[in-house]
């Protein structure tokens, strides 16, 4: 019993550490740009993990109109399917167990590419918004009020009943209601519209609100998201056939197992029912779930 509690505390370590190296964490770092740091300081303080995670959630609801009892229905669903799965294809309940854990992330992998399209829609028009606040700032030195009249200008002919709230709608209303911390609420603007021009211009906004000369530095973020807006479709594109590839790849994969159960029994018994072919199959499954993380980051669009 201890070797096999040794055996799974090195398969969890080996994971862990294969997850930094794919996704080129180090927890010992230590950012020494002084520049990096002033505008950090500058800018106030970033927003909680919690925080982040939850408005990411909200952001994928929003562009995939889910909502949060359809994506619980769907972790539950996804689950179940795994636990079932794990039982036909490994006859064991441990290795049913992990699998129903691995597959648990699905629906975010799901939720997450089916959000391209509404991202790619909301990026459209998200140049063009940018250069109306930038102008409005630059003429009455004043954030909130381009922001909101940004927003009224938006909404000025669509009816009340029709409006959907867009996330420069709630930056106003939370400025004007809940916290009038205006680099807070730039922070939260920032997280909720994943694009790389998009955080550096608000960025920027952070600083222009402690220097207001640097309200001309706005200008070339805009210029540069309009030279690279073009290779949003490809990207898009690709995404989805590496996701394609992927699935493949893994479906080839464990579709082994079943096959050994016919053409060679004892290799089957040897992988499901021993210590070894039971470790080997958990960390197949860990793999095949960090590789899925991997391929999420890697097919992340350059302008987001």
């Amino acid at each position: 019993m201890n070797s096999i509690h040794l055996s799974l505390i090195l398969v969890f370590v080996l994971v862990s550490f294969a997850l930094f190296l794919l996704l080129k964490l180090n927890p010992f770092s230590v950012e020494q740009n002084p520049l990096k740091k002033r505008r950090l300081y500058l800018a106030g303080t970033k927003l909680k993990i919690p925080e982040r995670i939850a408005i990411r959630f909200q952001t994928l609801f929003r562009q995939t109109r889910c909502t949060k009892k359809k994506f619980l229905v769907m972790v539950f669903v996804s689950a179940t399917g795994g636990l079932v799965a794990g039982m036909i294809l490994f006859g064991s309940v441990e290795l049913a167990a992990v699998m129903a854990v691995c597959v648990l992330h699905a629906p975010y992998f799901y939720l997450t590419v089916k959000s391209s399209e509404a991202a790619r829609e909301e990026i459209e028009g998200l140049e063009n918004t940018m250069s109306i606040i930038t102008n409005a700032y630059a003429g009455n030195d004043d954030i909130i009020k381009a922001v909101e009249l940004y927003a009224e200008e938006k909404n000025r002919y669509i009816p009340l009943n029709l409006r959907i709230p867009s996330p420069f709608d709630e930056f106003v209303s939370e400025i004007r209601l809940i916290n009038p911390n205006v680099e807070y609420g730039l922070h939260r603007l920032a997280a909720k519209i994943k694009n790389r021009y998009f955080s550096e211009w608000v960025k920027t906004l952070i600083l222009c609100h402690q220097d207001r000369r640097l309200k001309f530095a706005l200008f070339p973020i805009i210029k540069a998201m309009n030279d690279a807006k073009s290779m949003q479709i490809e990207s898009d594109g690709m995404m989805v056939r590496v996701w394609r590839d992927y699935l493949m790849t893994v479906g080839l994969m464990f579709s082994v197992i079943p096959m050994m159960r016919f053409s060679n029994a004892e290799w089957f018994f040897i992988l499901t029912k021993t210590t070894i072919g039971k470790l080997l199959i958990v960390l197949m499954m860990l793999t095949a779930l960090a590789t899925a993380f991997y391929v999420m980051k890697a097919t992340k669009p350059s302008n987001r």
